[in-house]
């Protein structure tokens, strides 16, 4: 496409060795041109939300995946995958980070951009960019949770069953918010299992814990917060909803 406008133009303004060839290469370089810019129409610029949407759907899966993991190694007790789930994703930390990379990227690329259909994105790019954000802090929160669940279990301190369900919980809202998102709506569903996370981990807090297990369930109620601000909400509304005490 480049090559065809390039020519084009080339021909139109390297000077013909006949007048009577002005013309055609006027001509010449009027439809090269042309057809140039019709071709690329469709395709540029490239889609920085379909970018996004496929640099971030992994991600989202595998911290998912994990929290999955969490909860089951939880409830059988088992220290050594626990150890397992905190070496993933202390691994992942490059990919989450070039997540974050590629979502502020994409919106740096549509802002400028002068093409009419790339408007609707950045409403979506923005949504994204907020989330990286807290999702970001909630990754790094859910690492201490597994970090502080291996102390809990070699320690052999008392589980409530509400416990591994409210990560279970919290994994599900995760996967559900990047569906939202996908389908461009608000992610009332993944609000809802966020919060069924946070009720789950208050009465895991009441059921009786030991040292670690007070420091999980901190955090559980830090990454509920994370999520539900990705999804849109204000922090103090957030922080209200997870269970979190605010000082003022």
């Amino acid at each position: 496409m480049v090559q065809a406008g390039s020519t084009a133009v080339l021909l139109g303004t390297v000077s013909p060795t006949g007048p009577d060839l002005a013309f055609p290469r006027t001509a010449n370089a009027v439809i090269g041109g042309g057809v140039a810019v019709v071709v690329a129409l469709p395709i540029l610029p490239l889609n920085p939300v379909r970018v996004v949407h496929r640099a971030a759907g992994p991600t989202l899966d595998l911290f998912a995946h994990q929290m999955t993991v969490a909860s089951e190694v939880l409830t059988r007790g088992d220290a050594d995958r626990a150890e397992a789930v905190l070496r993933r994703l202390r691994a992942a930390e490059v990919e989450r980070r070039q997540t974050t990379e590629i979502v502020a990227a994409a919106r740096e690329m549509a802002m400028p951009s002068p093409w009419p259909w790339p408007w609707p994105w950045r409403a979506l790019l923005r949504r994204y960019e907020h989330a990286a954000e807290h999702l970001e802090l909630a990754f790094t929160n859910s690492r201490n949770m597994v970090r502080r669940m291996v102390s809990l279990l070699e320690a052999r301190e008392p589980v409530p069953p509400d416990l591994p369900l409210a990560i279970e919980h919290f994994g599900q809202a995760l996967r559900l918010l990047h569906r939202d998102f996908l389908a461009g709506g608000t992610p009332d569903i993944a609000r809802t299992r966020a919060l069924e996370a946070a009720a789950e981990v208050q009465r895991a807090r009441t059921a009786g814990l030991g040292c670690s297990g007070t420091i999980v369930v901190s955090q559980v109620c830090i990454v509920v917060s994370e999520l539900l601000q990705a999804s849109g909400l204000p922090k103090g509304e957030a922080d209200r909803m997870a269970g979190l005490h605010v000082r003022h």
